[in-house]
């Protein structure tokens, strides 16, 4: 019995600590909320969607799959097998005709993505919140 107890505990205490997310990473998440995109009116909105679309076909890892005025979606890689990015990018609309440009980037790999998709993803906002119509 106090074998089982001293496993329960390792294993409790090895998931635990294994996920909890790091400073470094949580800071630079706050980072990537703080500098999502947003577009003020709809001409605004136009360029910045047309640079979103142009920066998915450029720097995602797959070629886009859909394609709409409020998604940008690319292709999947096969499940554990691929580190480059799937890219998802959606156009929320946050009132007095002003939207935010979202992206979430990641991929299947168990080992990682390449590149980082926080990293990624604050290329992203730098890129399409430095568009001007």
């Amino acid at each position: 019995m106090l074998v089982f107890r001293v496993v329960l505990i390792c294993v409790v205490c090895a998931q635990t600590s294994g996920c909890a997310p790091s400073p470094a990473f949580l800071a630079k998440q706050a980072l990537v909320e703080k500098t999502t995109p947003v577009c003020v009116d709809e001409r605004d909105c136009a360029a910045k969607w047309h640079a979103a679309r142009d920066w998915v076909t450029n720097d995602a890892g797959f070629p886009i799959r859909t394609a709409s005025d409020e998604v940008i979606e690319t292709y999947r890689g096969l499940p554990a097998q691929d580190p480059r990015l799937i890219v998802r990018v959606i156009k929320v609309p946050i009132g007095a005709g002003r939207c935010e440009i979202r992206i979430r980037a990641y991929c299947l790999y168990d080992f990682g993505c390449i590149p980082n998709p926080t990293t990624a993803a604050l290329a992203f906002n730098r890129a399409i919140g430095q568009t001007v119509p």
